[in-house]
């Protein structure tokens, strides 16, 4: 009588089986469909078009292919199964962002924006870099400067063709927010990452700004990368601080200011940090030596600000300056708005109108263009979410003690808050909240605050285990 092997020894020739692909599978072979596509339509570009145009196709075609090993490591880094799916879509639609972004400036601006400036700089420098000039002297403020220099570091690899610049930039831009979301699930595991994925990964404001040429994509590679890092000190895991520096100063190469206001945020935040359980004797010790070498980064990025706005001394009224400057420049244009709020006041009775306008606004009713009724549709969904989310919110506030990364998060996000509500001009705004928007999302994305059968309120991220599956956490139903 014939024995049936055992279920481990058997293999799955059964028609359900033989036709079920592995995930990394499907990746190759949509990898090798989409270099074939590349390949044709680059074959098609250069008998019909300038390098302008052909160039960016041979760039999107060279990063496809580096990209390969690059986004599969990112999914094997990924626990959970949906969200492993999410990251191959997610990173081709931010390069499909670029073609977005290039057509909106060259079709609706006309060419008129940062991205061109920042085009023509880099060619020139891409030359001197060719030459063996590799630091030339590039004119202009300091953070624009170096934009300046990075495009030509870009164009000297890729050869003068903005819409490769695009890609190239985008390209950075998606590593930043996936930056963004490691740290969210290294720091809180607790939190809904399904949630925190799709916003992190697919809002609009975070897909378009950060897909070209300019200091938004590169301000949102340094940010997630600093944020990163930031997270894993606060852990305890290997790699944290070099990463956390780095980070910092990519984003004080670009705008130092925001630089320190993350900086002051991982400084408070790595003050409340407990040690682990398993912690030695010394512990103390080498948490004074992380606080030492956080507190001479904020001092350096301080000395970097203060050269950035050209001030003798940081204080409150140099501060205060600074602020009625930025009202002044960015109170113009035909997406100017009245803000209601002081250009000055930083008390807490200013801040709720300050963060609508910030994160939230223009409101439907302020749009007059096609661009402002995006951004008004964006920013009235993420009001309804974080108002539906209230209990999240409450629940993050009450996190800090045990989850100092939800200290750094709230830090970062009000002073930003404070500082931005300066500016009076939509445009503006919509652009600059990028570099807030994947830390104030952390707050929607933690586990609610629930009323218990005693009374009273409690919250997961202070009654569940670190680790502990949401769904198997104390006070979920």
């Amino acid at each position: 009588m014939a024995v049936d092997a055992p279920a481990r020894l058997r293999r799955p020739f059964g028609p359900r089986d033989s036709n079920r692909l592995h995930p990394a599978d499907k990746m190759a072979i949509a990898g090798v469909v989409t270099v074939g596509a590349l390949v044709g339509l680059f074959g098609w570009a250069v008998d019909h078009t300038a390098y302008e145009t052909w160039g960016g196709v041979l760039v999107v075609g060279v990063l496809a292919v580096v990209s390969i090993p690059l986004v599969r490591w990112a999914v094997r880094c990924e626990e959970d199964r949906w969200v492993k799916t999410l990251i191959p879509w997610a990173f081709a639609l931010k390069l499909v962002s670029a073609v977005v972004r290039f057509a909106v400036v060259f079709a609706v601006y006309d060419g008129n924006a940062d991205a061109a400036t920042y085009h023509d700089a880099g060619t020139a420098i891409a030359r001197q870099i060719r030459s063996g000039n590799v630091f030339p002297h590039v004119e202009g403020q300091a953070g624009t400067a170096f934009i300046k220099w990075l495009t030509g570091l870009v164009y000297s690899v890729t050869g003068p063709s903005e819409l490769g610049g695009f890609f190239v930039f985008s390209w950075f831009g998606f590593w930043g927010l996936w930056f963004f979301y490691r740290a969210f699930v290294t720091a809180c595991p607790e939190g809904d990452r399904h949630r925190y994925a799709v916003l992190v990964f697919f809002l609009p404001s975070l897909l378009f700004w950060p897909s070209s040429i300019g200091k938004e994509a590169w301000m949102t590679l340094g940010l997630g990368l600093a944020v990163w890092g930031a997270a894993r000190l606060l852990t305890h895991r290997r790699g944290g601080l070099i990463a956390g520096a780095a980070g910092l100063f990519a984003v004080a190469e670009a705008r130092p200011h925001i630089a320190l206001i993350l900086a002051i945020a991982i400084l408070m935040a790595v003050l409340l940090r407990r040690p682990p359980k398993s912690a030695k004797i010394t512990a103390p010790i080498g948490k004074l030596a992380v606080i030492l070498v956080c507190g001479l980064g904020l001092i350096v990025v301080l000395n970097q600000t203060e050269s950035f706005f050209e001030l003798d001394t940081f204080n409150s009224d140099s501060v205060q300056l600074t602020l009625q400057r930025a009202a002044r420049q960015t109170n113009e244009g035909g997406s100017s708005f009245d803000s209601g709020t002081p250009k000055t006041d930083f008390s807490p009775s200013r801040f709720p109108m300050a963060m609508l306008s910030v994160l939230f606004r223009p409101f439907p009713w302020e749009a007059h263009n096609a661009q402002a009724v995006i951004a008004a549709v964006e920013g009235s969904a993420l009001l309804v979410t974080f108002v539906l989310s209230w209990r999240r919110v409450v629940g993050a506030v009450r996190s800090f003690l045990r989850t100092p990364y939800v200290l750094l998060c709230c830090v970062y996000s009000v002073v930003f808050i404070y500082g931005f509500a300066s500016f009076a001009n939509f445009g503006v705004l919509t652009r600059q909240r990028v570099q807030v928007l994947p830390l104030a999302l952390v707050l929607v994305c933690l586990p609610p605050f629930h009323r218990t059968e005693e009374g009273g309120w409690r919250g997961l991220l202070t009654s569940a285990p670190a680790g502990t599956p949401l769904e198997h956490a104390p006070g979920t139903r």
